[in-house]
């Protein structure tokens, strides 16, 4: 792969502030819809609000996310999740949803082992790869909307991922 290729690559990756902002969107984006659940006086109607609300996002999110590879903040921020092994694709519902999410989030839940793969997890994405061990494991990378990924660039980027365990950037 020559430089040129392996800048290319790396050009359609999506930045660590891009994928920083559209994780904190989708943060800021769940916890404002619980403010106006305040408003209601009956711990009944409280929960039926957030059941509702929450249900109706959730299922935005996921309807995106299948669709597009995006979550709300993703749209926004104008990245997406993609196979790695062909970024122009988006990735597989199983692995969009099993292991990018459910897998992912399970392993946040054990004691202590939660907390060092939480660290590990978004601790990887500083590396030239940009990608996080939640990418590894479903076999996808987060990428710039309406980015074209050329054939040679990606066919060295696969055999340099298998070999080096990283997309090389720059020479």
């Amino acid at each position: 792969m020559n430089t040129e290729e392996r800048v290319e690559f790396t050009n359609g990756l999506a930045s660590l502030e891009s994928r920083a902002v559209a994780v904190f969107l989708d943060l800021f984006i769940f916890v404002a819809i619980y403010i106006p659940v305040e408003v209601y006086n009956t711990v009944e109607a409280k929960r039926i609000y957030c059941v509702l609300v929450y249900s109706i996002l959730t299922y935005i999110q996921l309807k995106l996310l299948v669709k597009n590879g995006q979550t709300i903040g993703k749209k926004i921020m104008r990245i997406r999740i993609s196979q790695f092994y062909n970024p122009n694709k988006k990735p597989h519902f199983s692995k969009t949803i099993l292991l990018r999410i459910i897998v992912n989030n399970l392993l946040y839940l054990i004691p202590v082992v939660g907390l060092i793969y939480l660290a590990l997890n978004y601790g990887s994405v500083l590396f030239k790869s940009r990608r996080s061990l939640h990418d590894y494991l479903a076999g996808t990378v987060v990428t710039k909307v309406g980015y074209k990924f050329n054939k040679s660039s990606l066919e060295e980027s696969v055999t340099s991922q298998n070999r080096d365990f990283h997309i090389p950037a720059y020479a």
